[in-house]
């Protein structure tokens, strides 16, 4: 009874996601598709998020496939508010003979913390960028590591191939792409066979992706575009919570909170409420009911790496 009240709840939230994908494309930016919303609360959401991803691809926001010895310049891509560049920081230096040249590009700065951040060991800029366009030539050919990461619910399938040429101008010969984002599987749970519930939410997802024109198998793609703009060495690797207790807790609270940032504008966008306020509220009773009778659900985070290089010549 409790695990049928569960996908029942489950069941009704994901068709409240399904409606408000299916019926808007855009936020307040021109052709831009994004999901979320940019509010203080959304990018406390984002920066707390961070760790969790970090760790879930193994504990160190470069990945360890990617030799870190002569890296000097970094860019990261649809940046949000930073965040992953300033653990760069913060973390173990890249390399402790090296001074890092950071910059962060988004299409929007609604959530930059600062536009610049210098000192001995760095130089961090974050500026506005369309990574649908060419970048500025003086950052072209600039950057020893390009990383993005989570464009799944922000970048329509169209535009992959041109932004991904664009990150290719980006790197110095040599240099490495990094792109973490996960697919419709992102969310499942711990059970021996396919629940019938999640098989239904994944297939929402997906229906409501391609109603977007998202791309509901986004890191597929991002591994077949690599290649074809002219990366080597390019590699897709998957990672899950399922086989690090450590992580449970996380992956529940993580669900939890993009919940709590997609309900809001579900509701409003639908018509089923019509001030901000009730969304809200709204969205607060029914989260609080899902973690009360959810406590021994163990939710399953999937997430995959794309690591290209860009070649020496040619």
């Amino acid at each position: 009874m409790m695990v049928g009240f569960v996908h029942t709840l489950l069941l009704r939230l994901w068709r409240r996601l399904e409606k408000v994908l299916a019926c808007t494309g855009s936020v307040s930016l021109d052709d831009e598709v994004y999901l979320l919303n940019r509010s203080p609360k959304e990018s406390a959401r984002l920066n707390a998020q961070h760790n969790f991803l970090v760790d879930l691809i193994g504990g160190k926001p470069i990945h360890p496939a990617i030799p870190i010895e002569n890296i000097t310049a970094i860019a990261d891509v649809a940046t949000g508010t930073g965040i992953w560049l300033s653990s760069l920081i913060t973390a173990p230096k890249v390399h402790p003979t090296n001074r890092l040249y950071l910059h962060g590009f988004d299409i929007s700065s609604a959530q930059y913390p600062f536009s610049k951040d210098i000192a001995p060991t760095h130089e961090l800029h974050l500026s506005t960028h369309d990574m649908r366009n060419r970048f500025p030539p003086k950052h072209r050919g600039r950057y020893d590591l390009v990383h993005l990461r989570l464009l799944v619910g922000a970048l329509k399938e169209e535009d992959y191939l041109q932004s991904m040429r664009n990150i290719f101008e980006l790197l110095k010969p040599g240099g490495y792409l990094q792109w973490d984002d996960c697919d419709t599987t992102a969310f499942s749970t711990a059970e021996s066979s396919p629940d019938p519930f999640i098989l239904r939410m994944q297939e929402t997802v997906a229906s409501a992706a391609v109603n977007l024109g998202l791309c509901p198998t986004a890191p597929v793609l991002i591994e077949k575009l690599a290649k074809l703009v002219g990366f080597e060495d390019v590699s897709r690797q998957s990672y899950n919570t399922i086989d690090k207790p450590y992580l449970h807790n996380s992956a529940r609270a993580w669900l939890v909170q993009v919940l709590r940032s997609l309900l809001p504008k579900s509701m409003l966008g639908t018509g089923e409420v019509t001030e901000e306020k009730d969304a809200v509220d709204r969205t607060e009773r029914l989260v609080e009911e899902l973690e009360t009778r959810c406590r021994n659900v163990l939710p399953v985070v999937n997430l995959h790496v794309v690591i290209g290089r860009k070649p020496l010549s040619g």
